[in-house]
Parts: structure tokens; sequence; C-alpha cells
């Protein structure tokens, strides 16, 4: 999924427990997509700034700002603080344009696949339904998830997709997982009727031959 998903950073109490500070605010990550609006001051304003991989910021005219690891009370009050050099009483707010890691991989043999955006942890027929679904769901059969941990499993789908007679739980993916449907394996019919065909002919060559 390629669209931007813009998100008022305020206090989710809905995120993954890892990605939550104390305060139970979400804590701002290295690769974190970042907007900061100073009110009445576009000169002060950004968009789409990177937190890069050193955990800083850098923000045009005043240098590097400290951004991974911090809440949005946090950032907002360095920002603020930062801005109040030039501004008089500057009113600051901060956006998540995207976050970085919280995304779910879904490939293979789906109608869309692709990364989606998750917040915490999703069933595998839901992980599947982000994908626009299996293309041909009866030939849908092997399912290998990645772990983010990199552990892997292959998983049976017929396991899995009649509720009255599930033999197993859903897997629960997280953000991090990658979600793989194998291809199914097409037979060629007129690539097999042929060599079928010049099997037959060179058995009744040899016939003739003896």
């Amino acid at each position: 999924m390629k669209c931007v998903v813009v998100v008022m950073v305020w206090c989710l109490s809905l995120l993954a427990p890892g990605a939550k500070g104390q305060s139970g605010c979400y804590v701002i990550n290295r690769g974190d997509v970042l907007d900061i609006v100073v009110m009445e001051h576009p000169e002060f304003s950004l968009s789409g700034i990177t937190v890069l991989p050193d955990g800083y910021i850098q923000y045009p005219g005043i240098g590097s700002i400290k951004a991974a690891g911090m809440s949005s009370e946090e950032l907002t009050a360095s920002v603020q603080k930062n801005v109040e050099k030039y501004v008089v009483n500057p009113v600051v707010s901060i956006y998540i344009r995207k976050i970085q890691n919280q995304m779910l991989n879904v490939l293979g043999y789906v109608n869309k696949p692709g990364q989606f955006q998750i917040f915490e942890g999703v069933d595998l027929l839901s992980a599947l339904s982000m994908a626009g679904g299996i293309k041909n769901i009866k030939k849908g059969k092997q399912i290998v998830i990645v772990r983010a941990d990199q552990s892997m499993v292959e998983i049976q789908l017929k396991d899995y997709m009649n509720p009255k007679h599930r033999v197993k739980e859903l897997p629960v993916l997280y953000a991090g997982d990658t979600v793989y449907v194998k291809e199914p394996v097409e037979i060629n019919w007129s690539k097999f009727s042929f060599f079928s065909t010049m099997l037959m002919a060179i058995a009744t060559i040899l016939n003739i031959m003896q």
C-alpha cells in the first residue's frame, strides 16, 4: 500500500506495548516520517522530514534536534524551545506521516501483494484480506510465515479456512512479519500432451524395429 497515512500524534492506547513510553504515548522511532507545523510560521514548518538513523532530525535554520526515543509531548516541547529563539510563544503541532517498522508484508499468490500498516496484531485471514485475498482459494494451499526475528513456519491453508472445522487457531501476525502464499504448481497440459504423444510415437517405432 503506497498511500500516505497521516496520523496525529497523541496518546494511543491501542499501539503495541513496545511502541509506548512510560506515559503511554507513542514513542518516535528512527525512520519515522514527521510533519512539524508551527502555527502562522510556515518558514519553521516542515513536511515529510525523516528521523535519521542517529535519532535526530535536521531542522533548517536551527540544526539537529533529537527525536527518536521521545514522546510527541517531549518532541513538541523541544521544538518549541528551539523555535522560541526566533518566534514569540510558538504553537507547535507534531504529526506522523509514516510509522517505520509498523508494516506487515503479504506477498505471493494474492490479488494485491504489498506492505500494510498495522498498529496491533491481526489474524492470518485478516492479513490476507488486506491483500485482496488469495487469487484462487481452491488453488492456494501453502503459506509461509516469516517472523520479524527471522523464524519461519509453513502452514496448510485448509487447516484454518473453515470456522466450523478449523483444526488450529489462526496465527496472529505483527509488524515486521511477512506472509507468503506459495504460487500453485500449474500443469501445462499442452506440453504434457505433446510429450505423451512423442513417447507413444517412440514406443511404436521401437516395437516396429524389433
